[in-house]
């Protein structure tokens, strides 16, 4: 007997509790999305069914308030979405190939600014270095970068918040330099 995948989901989506919880939470999460991190309503509407649709898929595996889970991912969702738009634009910005200017004087703004970061980087050891490349430049979330790591996704973020750390002294103190 072949099982309907609705019907296998921890919560069918036909019944009234799942679309109780949508009701009741989808407006709080949407209102986050808009007036906290400034994502387009449309974009934001986007977003509260994608995390909605990860919750039901993985509704077994939680073990937090609902509530709480919720808002964590939706705030989780609007980080990584203005992480991809700034990846986007400034990766495919018509502006910039329309008007490339070689002049020597535009060349060099910012160079000492990528100089800075690019020694504090080289201060910081490998393992800081990997884990900020994989989060910040490939966009890979802590569970991809733990398994990559063969550790704890709360390893993951500890140790960002530890290399953040000391690449915020660094710079700090090439700052009073």
């Amino acid at each position: 007997m072949k099982e309907d995948a609705a019907a296998t989901a921890p919560y069918p989506l036909s019944d009234s509790r799942t679309q109780g919880l949508y009701l009741e939470h989808a407006p709080v999460m949407r209102r986050i999305a808009i007036r906290k991190f400034g994502v387009p309503p449309a974009d934001a509407d986007t977003l509260v069914h994608d995390v909605f649709v990860n919750y039901l898929m993985m509704t077994r595996a939680i073990r937090a308030d609902l509530r709480t889970y919720l808002i964590g991912a939706i705030c989780n969702a609007c980080r990584n979405y203005w992480r991809s738009q700034r990846t986007e634009g400034r990766v495919f910005s018509d502006a910039d190939v329309a008007t490339i200017d070689v002049a020597a004087d535009k060349m060099l703004d910012g160079l000492e600014d990528h100089l800075t970061v690019a020694s504090i980087l080289a201060g910081l050891g490998e393992r800081c270095r990997e884990v900020l490349r994989r989060y910040y430049l490939e966009g890979e979330d802590t569970a991809t970068i733990a398994a990559a790591m063969d550790t704890t996704s709360s390893n993951v973020n500890y140790m960002m918040h530890i290399c953040r750390k000391r690449a915020r002294e660094a710079y700090e103190k090439a700052q009073h330099q």
